[in-house]
């Protein structure tokens, strides 16, 4: 096993190859006003799902079960801030980690977008431009979303020719504002729907209701092909190899 306690994203990390670690010591950076990028959006992705801002207005978490997912997002912002063992319980019994930035330029430039401490329930629309929105969905699916296909067999009783490839993407959130705000998005800039259900998920303080946005197999494709619009993008390597093969770019 890894030992991450003192260790950081090496230069040579890239979000399509693997990530090395440099010993160096943990310190806090204060970074120029963000700008909007594909790399950017794709990160607010991931602290919309996978992040939180502290309520000390100045450090912004970001944990996960991949390890190359922090890493990735390390590397979009060009930081070099240790990862870490996620010192709190979890549900699942995949051992979690976390990065934590100090950057008071960025936490503010967050709020304005629409982000905030204490999240979950309460988020509602964000400030996300048009053109980044693909790369921000990105993230939302790599931070809580998921890509499911499998081939289904059930008709050919029949007939034996009735195979057919059916894919998935889900979107999940806590609060109902904003999974509807994703849905009307999707819809104005893609003119697909998707359908939205409530679901009962269990949390380390009980019980509390996840909202699932999902997209079945033609509506599916045309996400994926959007989200993944050209080659070395920032993503989770495991979900990308699912949605590869749907993906039209990359098949000509």
């Amino acid at each position: 096993m890894v030992k991450l306690a003192n260790t950081q994203l090496s230069k040579s990390c890239g979000p399509n190859r693997p990530c090395g670690f440099n010993s160096r010591p943990r310190h806090y950076t204060m970074s120029i006003l963000p700008q909007w990028s594909a790399e950017m959006a794709y990160v607010v992705g991931m602290i919309t799902t996978d992040g939180s801002l502290s309520i000390d207005g100045r450090h912004i978490t970001i944990t996960s079960t991949d390890i190359q997912l922090l890493e990735t997002c390390l590397h979009c912002l060009h930081k070099t801030t240790r990862i870490s063992p996620n010192p709190i319980g979890s549900l699942s019994k995949k051992p979690a980690f976390r990065i934590q930035i100090g950057d008071v330029i960025l936490y503010r430039w967050l709020l304005k977008i629409g982000l905030f401490p204490r999240k979950s329930l309460t988020l509602k629309s964000l400030h996300i431009p048009d053109e980044y929105f693909p790369d921000f969905l990105r993230g939302h699916l790599d931070g809580d979303g998921s890509i499911i296909h499998y081939t289904d067999r059930y008709l050919t009783k029949n007939n034996p020719s009735y195979i057919y490839d059916r894919v998935f993407v889900y979107f999940l959130s806590g609060s109902n504002s904003h999974i509807l705000w994703i849905r009307k998005k999707i819809e104005e800039l893609r003119k697909i729907r998707g359908s939205l259900s409530p679901s009962k998920s269990k949390t380390q303080k009980g019980t509390s209701v996840m909202y699932r946005l999902k997209y079945s197999t033609k509506e599916a494709k045309i996400l994926l092909n959007w989200m993944y619009y050209r080659s070395e993008l920032p993503c989770l390597h495991r979900k990308f190899q699912i949605a590869k093969p749907y993906i039209t770019l990359l098949s000509e």
